[in-house]
């Protein structure tokens, strides 16, 4: 995707070859961008979603399980300091993970600006080889090598596979089909995690599930070389000598100033925050995002200790639950993007109402939902606080369902305020925010569930952080409002 090499002050040097040099050099501004898009349809990408899904969720449960034949005698029942032991080590290797995949995120918004088919493949890479070291762990019995498969999964997050593919998204040629691309993807990603608990229990072994995910992997790779071209950044025109001249350049610079380096290190990692510099009023998103993802990170976690404490709830039990709440929330996605607007377009037909412009009914749309979604998440979770009783937590976990969709909401309305070139800088600040709240989450809630024991206190305190997340969404979408029609 084209990039300009001075968008918020990042120097972005393509290297070219000669033949689109030349291609160029004989086509104006807005024809190179065509024949950039030409043969490239941004739905071939909807696939890798659900696949990705599959992969991670066949190892999601088994490599627990797999953790626990590394450290207890007894893996189903892990005793006194075992338990301490087990809950220190997958805690260190999660948020140790979790920070090295939000310091890369710089890095990877820079590769997916240039190329759209080598930011997927490294985060499929990646994923691949915790599955090829945990393996590995078990295989040697060490704990230290089955929990450094973390690192790869936190370099290679669902967070950051989402930023990947919603990158390609938005290089759709409108703003309506980027924002019902990322709702899709989400919908089919949803698909796939919600059949976990039946891909789970297939396997007696977890070696077996480790091996399925790598199959599916492997099958990942394989369509997205077959159907994603390859799209280098193309900038002002340029030659071959001036890049290498250019790259010495640096090349020296580097060598005399280590401390230049460190700081274009820092630089790089913080970059997906520059368009809150350029915008501030954007932060207000970018925190409802943020404080959406502290909840998300951990309340499913929360919510399986809770009624597996509480309500006393199998394996079984849980897996269910999951399915139930990942399958309503797919339905939900479908329904609102596709049958809602449908039903509203009939009616407009029949009356001959004029609608406004499709981006701005878009626009609308996304943040009417966001909101929507953020309410029902904070009744849902006030709801889960206060149950006494088993037979409650399905119908409430119905209604929680409705808060997963949300970030795919307030990305595709963040979408539509950024023109194309912009729009995965626009997505690589979002994901930085989501990235950060995963790391909170797990330790803000984690140990307030750990303080509240078996009560709902827990959901309580995440109600009212959904809470804060609505005030702020409201806030920035009504002060982005306000400007926008003032432009008008």
């Amino acid at each position: 995707m084209e990039r300009d090499e001075a968008a918020f002050g990042r120097e972005t040097t393509a290297l070219l070859r000669e033949t689109d040099v030349e291609i160029t050099h004989h086509l104006p501004p807005n024809d190179t961008k065509v024949a950039e898009r030409r043969g490239f349809d941004p739905y071939y990408v909807l696939p890798i979603a659900p696949l990705a899904a599959l992969a991670m969720a066949s190892t999601a449960a088994t490599s627990y399980y797999a953790f626990a034949t590394l450290i207890c005698n007894d893996p189903q029942r892990c005793q006194g300091d075992e338990i301490v032991r087990y809950a220190g080590f997958v805690a260190g290797a999660t948020c140790t993970a979790n920070i090295l995949g939000m310091s890369s995120l710089g890095y990877l918004q820079k590769l997916s600006t240039r190329n759209r088919k080598r930011g997927l493949l490294l985060w499929v890479i990646c994923r691949a080889m915790s599955a090829v070291v945990l393996l590995v762990g078990v295989s040697v019995e060490s704990i230290y090598v089955a929990l450094s498969a973390r690192i790869f999964e936190g370099l290679a997050s669902d967070n950051l596979l989402h930023f990947n593919l919603n990158a390609v998204y938005a290089q759709a040629p409108s703003t309506e089909q980027a924002s019902s691309l990322i709702s899709y993807s989400l919908a089919f990603y949803m698909i796939g995690i919600s059949v976990s608990p039946f891909v789970t229990g297939l396997f007696n072994n977890f070696t077996t599930s480790f091996l399925l995910a790598l199959g599916l992997f492997v099958v990942a790779i394989v369509y997205i070389h077959i159907y994603l071209p390859m799209s280098t950044y193309r900038g002002e025109r340029t030659t071959i000598s001036s890049l290498i001249q250019e790259a010495q350049a640096a090349r020296s610079r580097r060598r005399k100033r280590f401390s230049a380096t460190l700081t274009t290190l820092f630089k790089t990692a913080l970059s997906p925050l520059e368009p809150f510099k350029q915008r501030p009023t954007y932060l207000f998103i970018g925190l409802s995002l943020f404080s959406y993802n502290v909840i998300q990170s951990y309340i499913f976690d929360a919510l399986l200790v809770h009624t597996s404490i509480r309500f006393g709830f199998s394996a079984k039990g849980n897996g269910l639950l999951i399915t139930t709440v990942h399958s309503v929330a797919a339905f939900y996605v479908f329904t609102s993007l596709y049958l809602i607007p449908k039903i509203a377009r009939y009616f407009q037909a029949r009356s001959g109402f004029q609608a406004s412009s499709p981006g701005l009914q878009t626009r609308e749309r996304d943040l009417v939902m966001a909101k929507f979604s953020l309410t029902i998440q904070i009744l849902s979770l006030t709801a889960l606080g206060l149950a006494n009783e088993a037979k409650q937590i399905f119908p409430i976990a119905v209604l929680l369902a409705f808060g997963l969709p949300i970030p795919a909401f307030i990305k595709a309305y963040f979408l539509t305020l950024f023109d194309g070139e912009q729009r995965p800088v626009a997505l690589a600040v979002l994901a930085m925010m989501e990235t950060v709240g995963g790391v909170v989450g797990p330790l803000l809630l984690g140990c307030l569930q750990s303080h509240f024991g078996a009560s709902g206190g827990v959901f309580l305190s995440a109600a009212g952080l959904a809470g804060s997340s609505l005030i702020l969404l409201s806030i920035g979408g009504f002060i982005i409002g306000t400007r926008s029609n003032a432009i008008v």
